[in-house]
C-alpha cells in the first residue's frame, strides 16, 4: 500500500475510532429478562408465520464472539486481497477496525432464517430497539460481517438452509 493509501487508512481509522458512530460498551452484562424482552418485542413485530422462520440467538459467550471477530476478519482480508483499488483497499483496512468493535459488546443477538425467505424486517428492528431504549441498553445492527454468513452459521451450529441474516452488539453504552 503507498504511503498515501497507508496515511488515508490510518486517518479514516481514526475519525471512525473518535466518531460517535463508533459504539463502546461498558463490561456491565445486560440483564437476561432485557434481552429476553428485546428479543420478544423483535418477535411479536412480525407476522407469527414470519416469526417461525427465524431462529434469535443471543451470545454472551467470549470465545464464539472472537471466532465470529476472526470470521468476520478473515472475510475482509479476502475483500482486500481481490481489490485491485488502493482506495478501496485503503477503505476496507479502515472499515474492518470499525467492524470488529462487536466483538467488545457484552451482549450479540444473531438472528437466523431457517428457510430462505424475502421479507421486510424493518419493523422488527425498529421495535427491538425501542424496547432497548426503555433499558438504556443500545442495540447496533451490524452487516458488514454478513459475508461472513457461512462461516457464521458453522459457529453458532445452524443446520442447513439456515443463515444468518443480521447481528446486533447490545449493551450499556459508554459515552465519552
Amino acid at each position: 500500500m503507498s504511503a498515501a493509501a497507508q496515511a488515508t487508512a490510518k486517518n479514516f481509522a481514526n475519525l471512525l475510532s473518535t466518531s460517535k458512530s463508533i459504539k463502546k460498551f461498558k463490561k456491565k452484562i445486560p440483564p437476561v429478562e432485557a434481552i429476553t424482552h428485546i428479543v420478544d418485542s423483535g418477535k411479536s413485530a412480525l407476522p407469527a408465520e414470519l416469526a417461525n422462520r427465524l431462529d434469535f440467538i443471543v451470545i454472551y459467550d467470549n470465545k464464539t464472539k472472537a471466532r465470529m471477530a476472526e470470521a468476520s476478519e478473515n472475510m475482509f482480508q479476502k475483500l482486500y486481497e481481490k481489490s485491485t483499488n488502493e482506495i478501496d483497499k485503503a477503505k476496507l483496512t479502515a472499515y474492518m477496525h470499525y467492524a470488529m468493535f462487536f466483538i467488545k459488546a457484552p451482549v450479540v443477538i444473531a438472528i437466523a432464517q431457517k428457510t430462505p425467505f424475502e421479507a421486510n424486517l424493518s419493523d422488527m428492528l425498529n421495535t427491538m430497539e425501542i424496547c432497548a431504549n426503555v433499558y438504556g441498553i443500545e442495540i447496533y445492527e451490524l452487516t458488514a460481517q454478513l459475508n461472513a454468513h457461512r462461516d457464521f452459521a458453522d459457529i453458532l451450529k445452524l443446520e442447513k438452509p439456515a443463515q444468518v441474516l443480521t447481528i446486533f452488539s447490545a449493551g450499556f453504552p459508554e459515552y465519552k
